[in-house]
């Protein structure tokens, strides 16, 4: 623990669990208080005390009772990973850890790792954006971050050890490798994804973005002489990553030449095929995660796991079944058009999937989304101008608008659809994310797809009260059978096969006027204040 100095009380105080969050102190735990963009942890030491806090670290003075254990040091934010690595800490001998950057692509990057490592036999922990898992087959735990605060990933990290897992792959942010959430985790792999603008509020450029994600691949090289990275050759900043990183580097491609690379790409509807060529041998991929984007994600887990010593036998066996939640995940009730529901919510993102989707839609693509409150708002105005380049049918409305106004974030938005020279004039909005998708759905036609993007798998909308139940899937499936689709064309043709009649949208039910709609004032569950 750099500089860390006891103020008061007992240096051989017992310890048996760290964290930030007072509200979560048990007996026994220490208590680090650190200071928040809208908070100082120091006023809520009463609170963790009274809760049975061992002790409390902190930056600068505090008023507690005689005798209460005060830890003083420069930095709470690397005291909480220190003493967090300390109480809960896996030694790399026991947990095998693999870290996945990047702006887009981490969350399904990670499932595919994980998958391939299951495949393999391995029992594996994973912790991403969609929630935690140590490979006891229990639904994913959420947690509120890509990467979570150091104390919580730790403990995590030996949860997974102590139920038998060898082997964990996380997201890691560059928020993350920023605040010193991942301090004192003995990476052994390195994986990066890709970097495109986002996060520059926080980060001021993006050679400083870059260079922090870097901070994973310096990790591995300072922390494990025998751990390697992986990159992708054909992104440019894969240069910083290899500068930063360990002696061993793998690449991964489809344009570059790489380690391990995709030829003879054929993208359908509802699959992906191609031929994995690498140093290890070729082998087929029947992928059931769609789009070329998603090529060069099974590209980072094969060259990830080949690299480990795992055979491709495994990899083309978990591409066969894998999937990801709110990652091109399709809403099938037996409706004639399509319904997606994404994560994308950065200008790159949103055009990669409205062009993974478009060779597939036969009439109108039509896409609803907005913008998070509190994040990179230079993002906003691109993400208009994508949507309004690549779709035909454009709904602005509010995705998690935090105290912004929604209403004056989707007129960011509009800014940059209205300068998209060429691109389409059927821009809507409705801040109320219920009526928008609904509104959506019902002006849906044969041919037509819907992509709903910004939230995926998320569960909740966060407005300017607080969170609100919400996910994006479930309301999909009540808008279509609000219509009266509610069977699955799987499910249908089977009924069908058997003679059964499969339930049908009503017969007065025919296309919604195309008429537009305009900003809705008051907030609902569905949308926030205008």
């Amino acid at each position: 623990m750099p500089a860390a100095s006891l103020v008061q009380g007992e240096a051989d105080a017992a310890v048996s669990g760290v964290t930030h969050d007072s509200r979560r102190v048990a007996a026994g735990d220490l208590f680090v208080a650190i200071p928040g963009e809208n908070h100082d942890a120091r006023r809520f030491v009463a609170d963790a005390l009274a809760r049975g806090a061992a002790g409390v670290v902190t930056e600068g003075p505090v008023d507690v009772p005689d005798g209460t254990v005060v830890i003083r040091v420069p930095s709470t934010r690397a005291a909480l990973a220190d003493f967090a690595a300390a109480v809960y800490g896996p030694s790399p001998e026991r947990l095998r850890l693999i870290g996945v950057t990047g702006t887009d692509g981490k969350t399904t990057t990670t499932h595919m790792i994980h998958a391939v490592l299951e495949a393999h036999g391995e029992r594996s922990g994973r912790l991403s954006t969609v929630g935690m898992t140590a490979g006891d087959g229990a639904p994913p735990a959420g947690f509120g971050f890509t990467t979570p605060e150091a104390g919580d990933l730790h403990r995590m990290l030996a949860g997974m050890a102590d139920a038998g897992c060898t082997t964990a792959v996380t997201e890691v942010s560059s928020h993350a490798l920023a605040l010193q959430r991942v301090r004192g985790c003995a990476f052994q792999v390195a994986v990066f994804t890709n970097l495109t603008p986002e996060h520059l509020d926080f980060h001021g450029s993006m050679p400083e973005y870059a260079a922090a994600k870097a901070k994973l691949f310096a990790m591995v090289a300072q922390k494990s002489p025998d751990g390697f990275g992986v990159v992708n050759a054909d992104d440019p900043a894969s240069a910083v990553m290899r500068q930063h990183g360990p002696r061993r580097i793998l690449s991964y491609g489809i344009e570059n030449d790489a380690d391990v690379r995709a030829v003879d790409i054929r993208c359908e509807p509802d699959r992906t095929t191609f031929t994995l060529t690498t140093p290890w041998g070729d082998q087929e991929i029947v992928s059931v995660i769609p789009g070329r984007v998603n090529v060069y994600n099974w590209l980072a887990a094969a060259a990830t796991t080949l690299g480990l010593g795992v055979p491709l036998e495994a990899i083309r066996a978990a591409a066969e079944v894998t999937t990801v939640d709110g990652r091109l995940e399709s809403i099938d009730c037996g409706q004639p058009f399509k319904v997606f529901v994404d994560f994308a919510h950065t200008p790159h993102a949103l055009a990669t999937v409205l062009r993974t989707v478009r060779p597939q839609t036969k009439n109108r693509l039509m896409v609803l989304f907005g913008h998070a409150g509190g994040r990179d708002a230079a993002n906003r105005a691109p993400m208009g101008a994508v949507a309004a380049g690549l779709a035909d049918v454009v709904m602005v409305t509010a995705d998690n608008p935090l105290h912004e106004d929604p209403a004056a974030i989707a007129e960011e938005i509009l800014v940059g659809a209205r300068e998209r020279e060429g691109a389409t004039g059927d821009v809507s909005v409705n801040v109320d994310r219920r009526e928008a998708l609904r509104a959506l759905v019902a002006r849906a036609e044969p041919g037509d797809t819907i992509v709903l993007a910004g939230k995926g798998h998320e569960r909740y909308q966060a407005l300017a009260e607080g969170k609100v139940e919400w996910n994006d899937a479930d309301e999909a499936r009540l808008a279509l059978a609000a219509r009266g689709w509610t069977t699955p064309r799987s499910e249908s043709a089977e009924a069908g096969r058997r003679g059964a009649v499969p339930q049908q949208r009503a017969a007065s039910d025919g296309p919604a006027e195309a008429s537009r709609v305009t900003a809705t004032p008051g907030r609902k569950p569905g949308g926030g204040a205008s």
